[in-house]
């Protein structure tokens, strides 16, 4: 898959819509609750002035690895070869945000995203 040329911006909207739509108020299984993390949050959608507000308090799962790449890219924070190589993080079920993800890592770290044995 050709990773597409997302801006900052266009790749953490992508972020946000994954998010909500993966979104699950039943606790996932067992077997992978170490790949979903539990608490409130959110934001209403923006308005037709792309104003939001805090959604009401509702207790849900999401995707760890969508929590991870949306922080590690809003914050322009480097992501270390450990935290690459940790399953958690791997975006293998979402192969378009996983392309624009490594396009906006870099070149440099393609050969260490492979180790991580999607």
């Amino acid at each position: 898959m050709e990773a597409p040329e997302l801006d900052r911006d266009a790749l953490l909207a992508l972020l946000d819509r994954m998010l909500r739509a993966e979104v699950v108020t039943d606790a996932p299984s067992a077997a992978e609750r170490a790949d979903w993390l539990y608490g409130s949050a959110g934001f209403t959608e923006p308005d037709e002035h792309g104003w939001m507000a805090p959604a009401p308090p509702a207790d849900v799962w999401v995707p760890r690895a969508l929590v991870f790449w949306r922080m590690a890219i809003l914050s322009d924070a480097p992501v270390s070869d450990e935290q690459m190589r940790d399953s958690r993080h791997s975006l293998a079920r979402w192969p378009a945000i996983e392309a624009a993800v490594r396009c906006k890592v870099g070149v440099e770290r393609l050969t260490t995203w492979e180790a991580i044995g999607r």
